[in-house]
């Protein structure tokens, strides 16, 4: 199972984002699989504020290419 959230930076596509939560087990799968909707959906939740945190960390690096007029 796979939980993913993505994100852009920008309003082009070059500063895409995608953070995922993959199981590698079966028995992790079933856990994941078998836990309540509201509890995925609290674990979709953390990985947006960790997307959040990211983001933060690297918007003010992002090189923005010159506008011209």
């Amino acid at each position: 199972m796979i939980i993913a959230r993505e994100r852009y930076l920008d309003d082009t596509p070059d500063l895409h984002l995608t953070l995922s939560l993959t199981t590698r087990t079966g028995v992790m799968h079933s856990l994941l699989s078998n836990v309540p909707e509201s509890d995925r959906e609290a674990v979709s939740d953390i990985l947006v504020e960790a997307l959040d945190r990211i983001e933060q960390e690297l918007k003010a690096h992002a090189v923005r290419p010159a506008t011209h007029p």
